[in-house]
């Protein structure tokens, strides 16, 4: 512990001396839900410092460009994209990451990217996840067992697929899901209004993690090409301070 609290002094001491690039280099194509503020993830991803871009994903045909952006997000009511078999191949490619913020909605999608075997992608409360594998980026911070999450509902899912690991579970599903070949994840979050300020920070940096993680950070998971050189971020966010690695310059992936 001890430890730990003197490499974060150090980071924000080196942090004052340096010139920072804020987490809004990591950009986001969000499908639109048509809902709004009920269930709604923007204000969190953009207070993360993300760059958001929304579109109707039933418009994502078979030539739609996903190369300006590092990440794919589905949220609560998302529509599928209109051809799933180019974004499977986009993510295949390691052009891309996909998050799920529960995306209810967009079952079919999760279920094409290896996430799920069937069944939809729903909530469950209180939100106390148990934290079951650690080893992964996303979960590497938090000890094992139960962390509360402040919010009041998370992502529940029951029929995880194979190629997958659950890190973390509330006491109806799985709320944490990657998988284990691709860029892809279900992350607890989803923006239900219901105590949505209330986030802990361990739940925040669950969030900002997941994002990190679809974006390229850490190694590539097996199966994923190289997609090229490599870029490193020296991020301040609501979940703490760290260096993400990114698949690629986004200038780079955009030529």
């Amino acid at each position: 512990m001890k430890l730990k609290k003197l490499t974060s002094l150090i980071l924000t001491v080196l942090g004052l001396a340096l010139p920072l690039q804020q987490a809004s280099a990591i950009s986001i194509l969000l499908a639109d839900n048509g809902v709004g503020g009920g269930v709604d993830v923007i204000p969190r991803l953009t207070g993360l410092g993300y760059s958001v871009t929304v579109s109707n994903a039933a418009t994502w045909g078979a030539t739609f460009d996903y190369s300006p952006f590092d990440v794919v997000a589905f949220e609560y009511n998302s529509a599928n994209p209109a051809n799933i078999a180019h974004l499977v191949s986009a993510v295949t490619a390691g052009d891309v990451g996909v998050v799920f913020f529960r995306g209810y909605g967009t079952e079919s999608t999760a279920q094409a990217l290896g996430l799920i075997t069937g069944g939809s992608m729903n909530w469950q409360s209180p939100t106390t996840l148990n934290v079951t594998n650690n080893t992964h980026y996303i979960t590497e911070d938090l000890t094992l067992g139960t962390h509360n999450l402040g919010y009041t509902y998370m992502t529940s899912v029951s029929t995880a697929a194979a190629g997958t690991t659950t890190l973390a579970s509330g006491s109806s599903g799985g709320a944490l899901i990657v998988s284990n070949t691709l860029r892809a994840v279900i992350t607890p979050f989803y923006g239900h209004s219901a105590n949505y300020n209330s986030e802990t920070a361990d739940g925040l940096e669950i969030t900002q993690r997941t994002i990190e993680w679809a974006a390229g950070a850490n190694s590539t998971p097996s199966g994923v090409p190289d997609a090229g050189a490599t870029s490193a971020l020296l991020l301040i966010g609501l979940g703490g301070l760290g260096f993400v690695k990114r698949r690629k310059p986004l200038a780079a992936r955009q030529s």
